[in-house]
């Protein structure tokens, strides 16, 4: 995984808000927290899919790179 520039740092942090619970309020932050992974991890999921696969893959590699970026280990 590539490092992210302090602008995707700060999209992550917004969007992590969005889902931290694991849920999307509505289909536009999931297709928000999507459209961001695929952009950083070389992924073309589809903005609108239900896999759940495919959606946990966005959501631990989402928490993987805020726990990267915002919490201390």
């Amino acid at each position: 995984m590539r490092e992210l520039t302090d602008a995707e740092i700060k999209e992550l942090k917004l969007i992590w808000d969005l889902i931290s619970t694991g849920r999307a309020d509505n289909l536009d932050d999931k297709a928000r927290a999507i459209k961001f992974w695929n952009n950083i991890s070389g992924t073309k999921f589809r903005k609108n899919t239900s896999c759940g696969a495919c959606l946990g893959a966005v959501f631990s590699g989402m928490l993987k790179l805020y726990k990267k970026y915002y919490e201390l280990t």
